[in-house]
């Protein structure tokens, strides 16, 4: 009988174990319109995973209570939002990015050679600095989910450590930015032939790091890139 409860104990631990770390269900969608959007990035910042929205701006991705989730797109703000426990008894979670104006105040810039990439990072860090400068708000606020408590650059107090992890997560998310912007879905698409889910799949599992990209320059290295995880991809 003693060893009946104790592997009903065991059981029940582990189950609670496995309900913390299931990959939890999202959607990511634009703040305005609320439509899908399509190959974004969602990282856990915790473990560093890093999964792609899909078609209907579903992702899917292991978290658990508390962590972190950051998630950025070719054109919009990134944001993140924390795991808390309101959160994780949902089935699924709804996610909101803004997208960016290109309302870049009083910065003055010439767009000529400047590349979509350039020209929505420099809004990005405009922000920024006006937000770190400008405005004193508490770091955690209520998400734009409309539950649990989210973080975003833009929540920092003035205090030089919180103006170091707001520099460090917008230096973060830049580079995130940055591959979506130079491994995009339409380069990928030509080159594979892949789409929808199967194209979802490819980019998740073939993401190159951004130093990787940072030292290969050219479309023509990604494409070669591209061939190379293709076998890896069919192998699998």
């Amino acid at each position: 009988m003693k060893w009946l409860f104790v592997c009903i104990g065991i059981f029940f631990c582990l189950q609670i174990f496995a309900q913390k770390n299931k990959p939890v269900v999202g959607y990511l969608r634009d703040s305005i319109t609320h439509a899908p959007i399509v190959l974004g990035s969602v990282t856990n910042n915790n473990t560093h995973e890093t999964v792609m929205s899909g078609n209907t701006g579903r992702f899917k991705i292991n978290v658990k209570e508390n962590e972190v989730l950051s998630y950025a797109a070719v054109g919009y703000h990134f944001d993140t939002i924390q795991f808390v426990h309101k959160l994780a008894i949902q089935d699924s979670i709804d996610v909101y990015a803004s997208p960016l104006s290109h309302d870049l105040g009083n910065v003055t810039v010439t767009t000529k050679g400047m590349s979509a990439y350039q020209m929505d990072s420099i809004e990005r860090r405009n922000d920024l600095l006006h937000d770190m400068v400008s405005y004193k708000k508490p770091t955690f606020a209520l998400s734009n989910t409309g539950a649990g408590l989210g973080i975003s650059i833009d929540r920092f107090s003035k205090h030089e450590k919180s103006k170091r992890r707001a520099l460090d997560f917008f230096e973060a998310q830049e580079k995130e930015e940055y591959i979506n912007y130079r491994y995009s879905a339409q380069l990928v698409a030509e080159s594979t032939g892949f789409k929808d889910e199967t194209l979802r799949k490819f980019m998740q599992q073939s993401r190159p790091s951004y130093d990787w990209l940072r030292d290969n320059t050219t479309s023509e290295d990604i494409r070669y890139y591209i061939n190379d995880q293709l076998k890896k991809f069919s192998a699998k």
